[in-house]
């Protein structure tokens, strides 16, 4: 009962935080201009896979326990493909990248449990988007702190 209410606050966070974000990021990216806009493209790749499998932890009781077996499937299956394209980007910080999401989807695969499944995604989802919430914060407490007298 621990682990579905954990889950189930775990996705909460992650559909309001990544769909919030989503939506900052995009607005500041528009206003960039330039190529910042191809960003938005970066930062969908990143969010789509934690947002769908949150989303329908949200929707279970609508969608069902199969149709979430689906999703976990499909967000290992959208955090990996983008990851294998990285190391033509970004060298060593790209392969280090794909090395991890490689080894995180193949530990995922192998749980048994498929609330164990979840619950790995929903702890990374929650730390990628503390991680950026954080730099978030930095970021704006930096640059309102330069252009104080």
């Amino acid at each position: 009962m621990k682990q579905k209410r954990l889950n189930f606050y775990l996705s909460l966070y992650q559909a309001v935080g990544f769909s919030l974000t989503s939506i900052v990021l995009t607005i500041v990216l528009i206003k960039e201009g330039g190529m910042a806009i191809l960003l938005i493209f970066f930062m969908a790749l990143l969010f789509l896979p934690f947002l769908l499998l949150s989303i329908s932890e949200l929707l279970k009781p609508l969608l069902g326990n199969q149709n979430l077996k689906l999703c976990i499937y499909l967000a290992l299956g959208f955090l990996v493909l983008p990851a294998l394209a990285l190391p033509f980007f970004f060298e060593l910080g790209g392969f280090l990248i794909a090395v991890f999401c490689l080894c995180f989807a193949g530990g995922v695969w192998f749980l048994k449990d498929w609330h164990h499944k979840l619950l790995a995604i929903n702890v990374l989802g929650g730390l990628v988007l503390s991680a950026i919430l954080v730099y978030l914060f930095w970021s704006v407490t930096n640059n309102m702190n330069q252009t104080l007298p």
